[in-house]
């Protein structure tokens, strides 16, 4: 949901006009005032439609909403980048390179699997607004999106490895500070979760559902991606046993210096 306005009818009753929307359009539905339960929706919350198709008497159509409510997750199976509200992130060609990039990941189960990821609702808006940092590189609203859709491109164009090689790397680009969307905020400010945990011990959590499901489907997968994201990193780091898990590296830097 992108949007919510008051509006009255020619009898002076008051009714809403719900904003729906994805990557790529928008579509406006109608809502009774007593049918809407204001109390749980929220700015690009997800919400649960059925409305039916109307004409009116100068012949033009709109739609009204048989019911409508607020949902806290999209059920997984439903879950797509392509449903990302257009204007919900800074930069709206930043949101449509997400879509392709996720798009044109090669391997189902892959995509299903950052699909998944990022659709979650505590995820998916901090993702397009966020900063990637607060005092370094990208550190502007939408600077997560741009770094982590950066990095992942560098690789889709530069990354050696065959073709499954290139699909994970990408996957381990995209989501490689993914841990940001809990540690920072679009207020430019350290979330308090962020004042006692660094963002990269928190990716695994935030994939820990998906990447079960992803286990599940492909061990290897799963644990190729928990290596990408996990070696190298702080104090009591280990070494990186894949090459696309230094290629993920080395672009992270590139796109943060350039």
């Amino acid at each position: 949901m992108a949007g919510m306005v008051v509006r009255f009818n020619q009898c002076g009753e008051p009714y809403w006009v719900i904003t729906l929307m994805d990557a790529f359009s928008h579509i406006l539905i109608n809502v009774a005032q007593n049918g809407c339960d204001l109390a749980r929706m929220s700015p690009f919350g997800f919400v649960h439609v059925e409305a039916s198709r109307v004409r009116s008497l100068s012949g033009e159509h709109y739609y009204v909403a048989d019911y409508i409510y607020a949902v806290d997750q999209i059920p997984e199976k439903y879950r797509n980048v392509s449903l990302v509200p257009k204007t919900a992130g800074a930069n709206a060609k930043d949101v449509l390179r997400l879509v392709q990039i996720v798009e044109n990941i090669a391997y189902p189960e892959l995509k299903h699997f950052v699909n998944s990821t990022l659709m979650q609702r505590r995820i998916m808006l901090p993702f397009l607004r966020n900063p990637a940092s607060l005092n370094h590189h990208h550190n502007y609203v939408g600077g997560l999106l741009r770094h982590s859709v950066g990095v992942a491109e560098l690789f889709a164009e530069r990354g050696q490895g065959r073709k499954e090689e290139k699909a994970l790397g990408i996957v381990g680009a995209l989501l490689h500070d993914l841990g940001k969307t809990q540690t920072l905020a679009a207020s430019m400010m350290y979330t308090a979760t962020g004042t006692l945990v660094n963002h990269d011990f928190l990716t695994l959590e935030l994939c820990a559902a998906p990447l079960e499901t992803l286990s599940k489907k492909n061990p290897r997968y799963a644990d190729i991606l928990r290596h990408i994201w996990t070696c190298n990193k702080g104090r009591y780091a280990y070494t990186s046993k894949l090459d696309i898990a230094t290629q993920v590296q080395y672009f992270d830097r590139h796109d943060a210096t350039n």
